[in-house]
């Protein structure tokens, strides 16, 4: 059970635009209790001026118990084209205070998605997916691609972002510097280590920054949004014959579509046909309802 949120944790992180990608700034002020409530957005251009106006009024509604009015501007956020981890995360604190299980669940994934490191996030996810009525057990997972998706997550996107920058300038700064200085010696060795240095730190940073944006490590994943849901054994309300049965806020990967349909596989490795309509995709922005 989650109580009334006491003592709050506050953050101080800039809202992240895809346009502006590398504002961040982090700094976790006081602890929480059960439910960590809502991060200050610090300072942003005048350009994202209405996004954090819109973000401080839904704290504002949060604190005051108003659950619904503060997720409606926490969406208009997202709708507006800009998203952050912490937006995602307060959106689903939200939702979770109004009972609404099935969105919880989809923006704390979406959270946890930009921010995997993120402990409040992991943890309110963690604390909603033991209230879910389906028990799924996953089956064992080879370790090569444990590791790879380790790594995929390991660092947050905008510090991704950040340090694939720094690299980049440091290999660019110390090329130029290689061409200009004729004179070799000790001082010419040492700009061709760093300049490896930047090489290999951009190829493997920008390389990983590439495959998260692109999608190619994230299998597509959705929440299944219905109060319950008969997965079927084709893509037909007639044709196909209840496989079993699933439950809201239960995590699924779409396998494949066709038409209105898409073939779902489970953690535990069942497989079945839902509508596309009884699903929402992790990826996908903004959210709905």
């Amino acid at each position: 059970m989650i109580g009334d949120v006491g003592a709050v944790a506050v953050k101080r992180r800039a809202l992240r635009s895809r346009a502006c990608a590398l504002l961040a700034a982090v700094a976790l002020l006081a602890a929480a209790p059960s439910l960590p409530a809502v991060p200050v957005l610090s300072v942003l251009p005048a350009a994202l001026s209405a996004q954090q106006a819109l973000f401080d009024e839904g704290n504002r509604l949060y604190q005051e118990g108003d659950f619904a009015a503060a997720a409606e501007n926490y969406r208009a956020v997202v709708e507006g084209g800009f998203e952050s981890a912490e937006v995602y995360y307060n959106l689903g604190n939200a939702h979770f205070r109004l009972g609404d299980v099935a969105h919880a669940v989809l923006n704390y994934e979406r959270a946890a998605l930009l921010d995997p490191a993120n402990e409040d996030v992991q943890a309110n996810l963690a604390l909603v997916n033991r209230m879910l009525q389906d028990r799924i057990e996953p089956l064992p997972r080879f370790w090569v691609l444990s590791v790879f998706e380790w790594w995929m997550a390991l660092v947050p996107r905008g510090w991704l972002e950040a340090l694939v920058a720094v690299c980049y300038i440091v290999l660019g700064s110390t090329t130029v510097a290689l061409v200009l200085d004729r004179s070799g010696g000790r001082r010419a060795r040492a700009l061709r280590r760093i300049a490896y240095a930047g090489a290999v730190g951009t190829a493997v940073l920008g390389g990983t920054l590439l495959v998260r944006e692109a999608g190619w490590a994230l299998p597509e994943q959705a929440i299944v949004m219905a109060a319950e849901a008969r997965v079927l054994s084709a893509p037909s309300e007639e044709g196909g014959l209840t496989v079993f049965t699933l439950h809201e806020g239960t995590r699924v990967r779409i396998d494949r579509r066709a038409g209105e349909w898409a073939e779902i596989v489970l953690a535990d490795g069942k497989v079945g046909w839902l509508p596309l309509e009884a699903l929402e995709e992790i990826q996908g922005r903004p959210e709905s309802g």
